[in-house]
C-alpha cells in the first residue's frame, strides 16, 4: 500500500471517529483538513492557513490524537502544512439573507444565477458577499467591493487597509468567488503579498521568470493580501510595479489589503504609493456592538450552536477588538457544549473564556476624560471637582485614584497627567501613584473602588 492510501486511510477512519465525537466540532475545522503524508513519526496535515493550524493545535489536539489512535493503534506527532483549500459544495443558487446590524444596512449585491460549488481557486467557499455581516466600521469597504465585483475595473484600484481580524481577507474573497460564479471563464488570481514574493524568488532560482510574470499578469482580476509586505523589498517592487501597469492599462480589477494606507507603508517607493491611492482607498474599522452582535449570532447558527440571547450579548460587550477573538469564544463553547451537554451560562462563559475577556480588557484604549468621568460618577462628583483646585478628603482622595488609572490604563506620561488634571506638575502625579499603590495594600474599600471603575472603564464602554 502507498504511503497516499496509507495516510488517506488512516484519515478516513480518523473522521469517523471525530464526526461521531461532535458533528458539529467536525463539520467546522476537521472537515477542512487534508491529509497529506506519514513520514516515520510524523503525520503531515493541510490546513486553510496558520491561524487555522494553531487553533487546531491549541484547542482540538487531544480529540484528534485519540481519533489517531482509535483508527491505528498508535500515535504521531503532528504538523500543519497551510495553503490546503477544501472546496465546500453549495448546492443553493439563492444567496442567504445577510443579516442586517444597522438600520441603514447596505443591501448586496443583487443575486445573479450562479454556478453551485464554483469557488475561485486559493479562496474559501464560504467567504462570500452573502455572509459578510454589514456594519458601520466596514460599509464603504463593502459597498466599494460589491461594485469592484460587479462592474471590474470602475474602482480601480481598490485598497482595503485596517487592523488584523477585520474582515479583509473575507471581503476580498467574496469578490473573488463573486465574479467566479458570474462568470466561470474569468481568470482570476488571489495570493497573499508573502506568496507572491516565494514564487517571484522560485521563479528566479528556477529561471521560470517568464512563467511567474504570465501567471500574474494573465488575468481579468489580481487580489493581492497584505501588500505592506512590499516593504523595503527593492526587486520585488520593481516586479509589482510593472505587475501592477501591465494590468491597470489593460483595465484588469486589482484589489489590495494591507494593515495601513499607502503612504504610511515604511520603505514603500513613492511611484507604488501614487499608484495605490490613484484608484479608492476605504478603511474597515473594528465593528461596533450592534454589529458584533449580529456575527455572533450568524456564526452561531453556522457552527449548529444555540445559546441564550444574553449571552451573546454579554460576549459582544466584552470582546471588541475584532472579529477573530468573536469567533474563537463561540469555538470554546462549541466545543464545551458538545462534550458537556449541559446549558451554558453568564458564570460558565466568565470562567472558559477568562484567557481572552482579559486580553481584551487589558488591550482596550482608555482615555484620561473617561477615566475622570468614571471616577467622579463613582464618588458623586463633577469632572471639575477633580481639575479643580479644592482639596478636602472627598475630592482630593478621588483626584490621586483618577491620577493612579490614568497612569495605569494610558499611555501618558506624568506631565500630561498633571495638565489634565488642571495643570499640575509631575511630581504631584507621582506622588498621587505612591500613595495610592500604599493604600491599595492597606485599605480593601479603596481597592474594591478602583477595581469597580477599571471594570467599568474596561467592560462596560465596550459597548460603543
Amino acid at each position: 500500500m502507498s504511503d497516499s492510501m496509507k495516510v488517506a486511510e488512516l484519515w478516513s477512519r480518523s473522521s469517523k471517529y471525530l464526526e461521531s465525537a461532535s458533528k458539529s466540532t467536525y463539520e467546522q475545522w476537521f472537515s477542512q483538513i487534508t491529509p497529506l503524508c506519514i513520514e516515520e513519526d510524523k503525520l503531515l496535515l493541510g490546513v486553510p492557513d496558520e491561524f487555522f493550524g494553531d487553533w487546531i493545535r491549541d484547542n482540538l489536539a487531544d480529540l484528534l490524537h485519540d481519533a489517531i489512535i482509535n483508527a491505528c493503534g498508535r500515535d504521531y506527532n503532528l504538523e500543519f502544512e497551510s495553503g490546503h483549500q477544501i472546496q465546500l459544495i453549495n448546492t443553493d443558487v439563492e444567496a442567504p439573507e445577510v443579516l442586517a446590524p444597522v438600520q441603514e444596512e447596505i443591501k448586496p449585491v443583487q443575486p445573479v444565477q450562479t454556478v453551485a460549488g464554483k469557488c475561485a481557486e486559493n479562496c474559501h467557499a464560504r467567504h462570500t458577499f452573502e455572509t459578510f455581516v454589514v456594519g458601520e466600521g466596514n460599509r464603504y469597504a463593502y459597498s466599494a467591493a460589491a461594485t469592484a465585483a460587479k462592474d471590474p475595473g470602475v474602482f480601480n484600484p481598490l485598497y482595503i487597509y485596517g487592523g488584523p481580524g477585520l474582515g479583509k481577507t473575507h471581503l476580498i474573497q467574496a469578490v473573488a468567488n463573486d465574479v467566479v460564479r458570474r462568470n466561470p471563464n474569468a481568470v482570476v488570481r488571489y495570493t497573499s503579498c508573502e506568496d507572491f514574493l516565494n514564487a517571484y524568488v522560485d521563479s528566479m532560482r528556477n529561471k521560470t521568470h517568464f512563467e511567474f510574470r504570465e501567471h500574474f499578469r494573465n488575468v481579468d482580476l489580481l487580489l493581492i493580501d497584505d501588500v505592506h509586505i512590499l516593504s523595503g523589498k527593492a526587486g520585488l517592487q520593481e516586479e509589482f510595479f510593472n505587475t501592477f501597469n501591465t494590468l491597470h492599462n489593460g483595465n484588469k480589477q486589482i484589489i489590495l489589503t494591507s494593515d495601513k494606507p499607502p503612504a504610511e507603508i515604511p520603505g514603500l517607493e513613492n511611484r507604488l504609493v501614487s499608484r495605490f491611492e490613484s484608484g479608492i482607498t476605504t478603511q474597515i474599522t473594528p465593528p461596533l456592538y450592534e454589529t458584533r452582535l449580529a456575527i455572533l449570532k450568524q456564526e452561531q447558527e453556522s457552527m449548529h450552536l444555540k445559546l441564550d440571547d444574553s449571552i451573546l450579548e454579554f460576549i459582544a460587550r466584552r470582546i471588541s477588538s475584532n472579529i477573530r477573538p468573536l469567533k474563537a469564544a463561540l469555538l470554546h463553547l462549541q466545543i464545551y457544549a458538545s462534550a458537556m451537554q449541559e446549558t451554558i451560562t453568564i458564570e460558565t462563559v466568565e470562567s472558559l473564556l477568562a484567557d481572552i475577556l482579559n486580553k481584551e480588557a487589558e488591550n482596550r484604549t482608555v482615555s484620561i476624560d473617561a477615566i475622570q468621568k468614571a471616577v467622579a460618577e463613582h464618588f458623586g462628583l463633577h469632572v471639575h471637582d477633580l481639575t479643580g483646585s479644592k482639596r478636602p478628603k472627598n475630592i482630593a482622595e478621588p483626584r490621586m485614584m483618577a491620577m493612579y488609572l490614568s497612569r495605569k490604563l494610558t499611555n501618558c506620561s506624568h506631565k500630561e497627567i498633571g495638565l489634565a488634571f488642571g495643570g499640575r506638575n509631575h511630581a504631584t502625579v507621582i506622588h498621587a501613584v505612591k500613595e495610592v499603590e500604599d493604600a491599595c495594600v492597606r485599605n480593601d474599600e479603596i481597592k474594591r473602588a478602583l477595581t469597580s471603575i477599571q471594570h467599568r472603564l474596561q467592560v462596560e464602554d465596550a459597548v460603543s
